[in-house]
């Protein structure tokens, strides 16, 4: 079957995409290869301009239904003690992706896109002038434009320069029980990483920590290793948490690199073309932010008023313009925030210095 595009990924950048798609009248095919709802690796934090964007998919009423968090502050701790408090510009939500993935699921199936979980993309071959074929699990599929929405890391993605590049970082997410952190985000710095916390909808604490894999060695428990007990403030909220065995994901691999807005004539999306540190809190966000800046180009490439070439082009220059200085932003302060003298120096300067802290939050988001 022929569709105009076929989108790759049923997370937030590919849902949401889809639901553009659709709404716009193409014919979309959005393929996702687990079977909702499934926890993901998320800091499950959405950050303040995703109001908006829920708003403009339709979806806004069903998340405020759901029950999402509301956070309004942010506090930011170092191995040391020093601590740096700061309200948020906005308000921040709180949801877990088990619940959201599959409402913007449902959301583009109901506009009339052919959503098929459970479906592996095996191969995505051709290109703009010859057209796409991708090869399923469930089938063969074409299309005129592929959207790659799969992901930090995929099988699809070995050709890519960035897959060769080994990276030492690691993940672990779960929700916990026994604690309570109304309408504020933590994130704790260790030697070697840092990690959140922030209450979801179900009035658990998602903890989410990324830290390098050195710390994994000598620890027996590899999902709390020893490092995180060295943060005086996080030991005291680990004392406490209770850490669901349901919900517990663990990921390896994990790059922050700039990793391309192409792929020969795929384009990429989400996560699949660049992530942003997730210390800065707008992964999410960026997500489905990148899916409306690819959306409008996809419509006029597909009704012909504009070409392959400044299809690449224009989506290339607009996604740079738009998360380039975040994502290296969000670099440079995961380096500092993981070595605790740059970290306890970092957090007393924004102490001091309130104005520092604000223009770095209102820098890592849109």
């Amino acid at each position: 079957m022929m569709y105009d595009v076929i989108i790759v990924g049923g997370g937030l950048s590919g849902c949401s995409a889809a639901i553009q798609l659709a709404d716009r009248g193409y014919k979309i095919l959005l393929l996702e290869q687990q079977k909702y709802p499934v926890h993901k690796l998320c800091g499950e934090f959405l950050s303040v301009e995703v109001i908006e964007i829920f708003e403009t998919l339709g979806i806004l009423d069903a998340v405020n239904a759901i029950g999402a968090h509301p956070i309004h502050h942010a506090v930011l701790t170092a191995t040391s003690g020093a601590t740096f408090e700061h309200s948020l510009p906005g308000t921040a939500l709180g949801l877990s992706r088990y619940q959201l993935d599959p409402l913007l699921f449902k959301r583009a199936e109901s506009l009339g896109a052919d959503c098929k979980e459970g479906t592996v993309v095996r191969e995505i071959s051709g290109d703009f002038a010859s057209g796409f074929r991708v090869m399923t699990s469930g089938g063969e599929f074409t299309s005129c434009v592929v959207l790659a929405a799969h992901g930090k890391r995929s099988a699809l993605d070995s050709n890519r320069p960035f897959a060769a590049r080994k990276s030492p970082w690691v993940a672990f997410k779960s929700h916990c029980d026994g604690l309570d952190l109304p309408g504020t985000i933590e994130l704790h710095a260790f030697p070697g990483g840092y990690c959140g916390l922030s209450m979801i909808e179900t009035g658990q604490v998602n903890l989410c920590w990324i830290g390098h894999e050195t710390i994994l060695q000598g620890s027996a428990d590899r999902n709390l290793p020893d490092a995180l007990y060295e943060n005086p403030a996080l030991r005291d909220r680990l004392d406490h948490l209770v850490c669901s065995p349901a919900v517990r994901t663990r990921l390896s691999q994990i790059s922050f690199e700039l990793k391309g807005n192409f792929d020969g004539d795929i384009c990429m999306i989400g996560d699949t073309a660049g992530m942003i540190t997730p210390l800065c809190g707008d992964g999410m966000a960026m997500a489905l932010r990148s899916a409306e800046i690819a959306v409008p180009l996809v419509s006029d490439y597909l009704d012909g008023t504009l070409s392959s070439s400044r299809f690449k082009q224009q989506y290339q220059r607009n996604w740079q313009r738009e998360f380039r200085l975040r994502l290296q932003l969000g670099r440079m302060i995961h380096t500092a925030f993981i070595q605790p003298k740059i970290a306890q120096a970092s957090l007393n300067i924004c102490r001091s210095v309130p104005a520092i802290g604000h223009w770095i939050i209102q820098n890592t988001r849109g």
